[in-house]
């Protein structure tokens, strides 16, 4: 009988050890997915940083620089003459766009491509999110080019439908 009160006792001293560990467990579980307080920017950032920044990265006409809901917002007009509402991401400095925009304008395209020896550069438009111009290559051939938003450069060409 001592012995059958022994493994009883020692049974229910390994269940309550389970239950205290597995509400332990929970409790750490919670507590890791609670969100954290509101946080500041390590590197905070100044309506004139904020400024800068886009100018740098080709957008004109800023306005309505504020700091809301724990980031920079503006609006600006894009590289690509988009009208657009931005976050910055003050740790990283990065410009996030409320739509897809481009980082380089219609001029600098222009000169991109009379840098790699096109001429009659014309009709330079944002057309299905890249850069589309046409212009002569270096045989006189009037073609189609695509260049990427960012950074300009040629992503393909084609020659001109129109002359087919």
């Amino acid at each position: 009988m001592k012995f059958r009160i022994a493994v009883l006792t020692l049974a229910v001293a390994v269940a309550m050890a389970g239950t205290a560990n597995a509400s332990s467990a929970e409790a750490s579980a919670s507590a890791q997915a609670t969100p954290p307080a509101a946080t500041q920017a390590t590197d905070p950032m100044t309506e004139a940083d904020v400024r800068a920044l886009m100018t740098a990265q080709g957008y004109t006409e800023i306005n309505d620089v504020e700091f809301k809901e724990g980031t920079w917002t503006a609006d600006g007009k894009s590289a690509d003459g988009n009208h657009v509402e931005v976050r910055i991401d003050s740790a990283t400095r990065k410009i996030i766009p409320d739509q897809p925009v481009a980082t380089i304008g219609k001029d600098a395209i222009i000169i991109l491509l009379q840098d790699a020896g096109y001429t009659n550069v014309h009709d330079v438009d944002m057309e299905g999110g890249v850069w589309k111009a046409e212009a002569n290559d270096s045989t006189g051939k009037d073609v189609e080019i695509k260049l990427d938003p960012n950074d300009g450069h040629i992503l393909g060409s084609e020659p001109d439908k129109i002359d087919d």
